[in-house]
């Protein structure tokens, strides 16, 4: 009985009495309790596979940065009316536009640890930042914008969209896609408005930081970010 509740934990008693030959009125009521037990055992909990299709994030870097001396060390100037420079190799590629913003997306199996390498294969490995502060401040400031999970299943989905929290929390869920069938996808990115406003606290620190004003009235109490 449990074999069978091993391999489709979707069945019903009446389709385990079917599959074990036995009389649902008469045998319906005690495999309905042995489901219930076998679902309240910890041992059988169906843990959850997650798997990172996707990275996404963006960093900000100085204006010093030589952009006409990257497209000597491996940087691809691009044909879009912006002319942000590309950056492409085994863990994934950067965007890098005249504003200073650098676009990251890293392949899977994505990590944290991953994107900080990307960003050093592009710019200090080619020469392009030999300080290491301005590179630890340019790790530091790496920011997450999205990622696209997948939690596999053992049986195909019905095909459901749920997007009603894309725009205040960046969520949208996807089951039975046709990319995949059997999982559950969950799609987050980080909402503009909370980039935009993310961005302009940092400009207005920065103000505070350098302006003529006697530090003294500068107290981190009396700031609520």
């Amino acid at each position: 009985m449990f074999g069978l509740l091993q391999k489709d934990p979707l069945l019903t008693a009446k389709d385990m009495c079917r599959g074990l030959s036995l009389p649902y009125g008469k045998y319906g009521a005690y495999v309905n309790n042995c489901k219930s037990f076998w679902k309240s055992n910890y041992g059988n909990e169906r843990g959850s596979k997650c798997s990172i299709h996707a990275w996404r994030g963006w960093c900000y870097v100085p204006d010093g940065v030589d952009r006409a001396r990257a497209l000597s060390v491996g940087w691809v100037c691009s044909r879009a009316r912006n002319r942000w420079l590309l950056w492409k190799d085994r863990l994934g590629r950067l965007q890098w536009f005249e504003t200073g913003r650098v676009n990251l997306y890293v392949r899977r199996p994505a990590n944290l640890g991953r994107a900080y390498q990307l960003v050093c294969n592009g710019f200090s490995f080619t020469g392009l930042i030999t300080d290491v502060k301005v590179l630890e401040g340019i790790l530091a400031g790496v920011r997450f914008k999205g990622a696209h999970y997948v939690f596999e299943t053992e049986h195909q989905l019905p095909r459901l969209v749920v997007d009603l929290f894309s725009k205040s929390n960046g969520v949208v869920i996807k089951v039975g896609d046709a990319s995949h069938p059997n999982g559950i996808e969950v799609v987050t990115c980080y909402p503009d408005w909370a980039e935009r406003n993310e961005r302009m606290l940092e400009e207005i620190r920065g103000l505070v930081k350098n302006s003529s004003y006697d530090k003294d009235y500068l107290r981190k109490s009396d700031y609520v970010v």
